[in-house]
């Protein structure tokens, strides 16, 4: 018969790994749920910095390349609508109006950049690459 000092060994070191298991077996349970409720995409409306919240405007890959050096602001309204959320900065004497899309079918941001009212810049950034 085991020893009551085995037996409060085995006791201590199998409580943390029992509860361990449970607490992995509940995440593996519940994050399927929440998952979709969690922080995606940027919003850079409302402080400047990026806030949880998915854009409603979103553009595919195939609008998104069909931006080139001919769009103006109104012109990518036009095309594309309103921006989830606008930039604007200067330094240095550059000043750049920035406009964020979704990606449709994706996680991520497209930003379209104007100086002085002409497509400066165009680029995409994906989540976690």
């Amino acid at each position: 018969m085991p020893s009551l000092e085995f037996l409060e060994d085995v006791t201590t070191i199998t409580k943390p790994i029992v509860l361990a298991a449970v607490a992995i077996a509940a995440f593996i349970l519940v994050y399927p749920q929440v998952r979709d409720r969690l922080p995606q995409g940027l919003d850079y409306s409302s402080n400047g910095g990026p806030a949880a919240a998915e854009s409603a405007s979103q553009l595919s890959s195939g609008e998104f390349e069909q931006i080139d050096s001919g769009f103006t602001p109104d012109r990518l309204r036009a095309f594309a609508g309103e921006p989830a959320a606008k930039t604007n900065a200067s330094v240095e004497g550059v000043t750049l109006e920035c406009w964020y899309y979704g990606i449709a079918g994706a996680q991520g941001t497209y930003q379209v950049c104007f100086e002085t009212e002409r497509l400066s810049v165009k680029l995409r950034f994906s989540r976690g690459g």
